[in-house]
């Protein structure tokens, strides 16, 4: 295999060239790792190969994959799948298949009338990381948000994999830095996030450096996720100047989750249940879509390494801790079918919702979110405030938080100073770069 030799001032290494990677390795086979592996299929990387230690999971991820790439093969195919599998998903209902069957950057080689046979040839399951990464180079790690978890495996991926290998990580909120501290390579690893747990369907990949990470890495990190296939626009990937708990998009987000937490709480602890919270489904749904273990152990890792005001509330650590962790077990604070859909959500109690509506005032959430984009700009992690609005739209398909935030950021603040005061948590007073304004500097 060539390989291309690098020299910078601090690094003198051995990298794949990009021509000649041929072989990605995903670690996890979960929903996320799953659908990494389908958009690395679709590339046309010679081999896909999935690992992990439990053999049913392995199992269920080869049929998830293979259901999903045999539904791109014709548009009879994609609607008889979506109606069997996402009838309540409306981006999937909405895609035009028809249309996008013969863009590459849409499904991948599929377009280049490469049939699914071949293509779900070149996916292989492994339950032994040795075996799995011992030809790979380039890996994807894609295991809960747990930094020691993910330090193991990075420790043994610097013993396994091969010298030019580069690891990289799709890590939501924890640091490549602390990632990669046992795993003996540090230039070699990086941070690869994708901003759903539908590869597919979502735009925004960020790419975020440790302290240590060459910019070679980034580079070639950067070129192999531009490359995958996306069915909803164009692949959009953007790097981060620097690492942030939380990278951009979820750095933005993850705050409101403090303020649903507390409204929760409050609520609960006010003589209402869960059950009588129906005003809050759609908080709830996306919360057990993503995962309430998710959610806590990212909250936790907030809370040891950016404010302890992130510390999980106590119904989701009550939800957690009793095993209902959201949709991918059917339980959460809602239950659900098998192929989705509800079983059973909260109701529009109306006491219950009279009591809630003061406090889900849309701009106390547009406040928190410019407020944590400034964050951002303060610690230079990003430099312009056009670049987080563009990550958000990209990445949510919602308008960024500056958008009307140049406006009403003086208002906001004091929204802020509210929300600080009522629930009892600093956190949420606006940075000096918010209240300010000094963020209009940084187009």
């Amino acid at each position: 295999m060539e390989k291309r030799i690098f020299i910078t001032k601090k690094w003198c290494f051995i990298l794949v060239d990009l021509d000649n990677i041929k072989n990605i390795a995903v670690i996890g086979a979960g929903i996320m790792g799953s659908g990494i592996a389908q958009v690395a299929l679709l590339t046309g990387y010679e081999k896909v190969t999935v690992i992990d230690p439990n053999t049913e999971t392995l199992h269920n991820s080869r049929k998830i994959i293979k259901d999903r790439i045999e539904a791109l093969e014709s548009e009879e195919n994609y609607k008889s799948f979506i109606s069997a599998y996402y009838a309540t998903n409306e981006i999937m209902k909405n895609i035009d298949i028809k249309r996008e069957l013969d863009n590459f950057e849409s499904v991948g080689i599929i377009a280049h009338n490469i049939d699914t046979k071949t293509i779900i040839n070149r996916l292989k399951t492994e339950t032994d990381l040795s075996k799995g990464v011992a030809d790979a180079n380039f890996v994807i790690e894609a295991v809960p948000e747990n930094l020691e978890l993910k330090q193991k495996i990075f420790k043994a991926l610097g013993e396994l994999s091969p010298p030019y290998t580069i690891l990289a990580s799709n890590t939501s909120s924890i640091s490549i830095t602390k990632i990669a501290q046992f795993s003996g390579r540090s230039e070699k690893v990086i941070g690869m996030h994708f901003h759903t747990f539908f590869p597919i369907l979502g735009m925004l990949i960020e790419i975020t450096p440790g302290k240590n990470s060459s910019n070679e890495s980034l580079e070639i990190g950067r070129a192999i996720a531009q490359k995958f296939p996306c069915l909803t626009g164009k692949r959009f990937t953007v790097q981060l100047e620097k690492e942030t708990a939380g990278l951009i998009a979820n750095r933005i987000s993850i705050p409101a989750q403090i303020y649903f937490d507390w409204l929760i709480d409050y609520a609960t602890d006010s003589g209402f249940s869960i059950d009588q919270l129906g005003a809050l489904n759609m908080i709830f749904g996306l919360a057990d879509a993503i995962g309430l273990d998710t959610i806590y152990n990212i909250l936790r890792y907030f809370e040891k390494y950016v404010s302890p005001d992130f510390a999980p509330g106590k119904n989701l650590t009550r939800l957690v801790e009793a095993g209902m962790v959201g949709k991918k077990i059917g339980k959460g604070y809602i239950e659900w079918n098998e192929n989705g859909s509800m079983k059973k959500s909260p109701s529009l109690d109306e006491k219950a919702t009279e009591f809630l509506m003061p406090h889900l005032d849309a701009e106390i959430f547009s406040a928190i979110s410019l407020n944590e984009a400034c964050r951002l700009l303060e610690e230079g992690v990003v430099k312009s405030y056009r670049l987080i609005d563009k990550v958000i739209f990209k990445g949510t398909s919602m308008p960024g938080p500056f958008r009307e935030g140049k406006a009403k950021y003086k208002e906001w603040a004091k929204k802020l100073y509210d929300v600080a005061e009522k629930t009892g948590k600093s956190y949420f007073k606006p940075c000096n770069m918010m209240e300010s304004g000094k963020f209009l500097s940084l187009r």
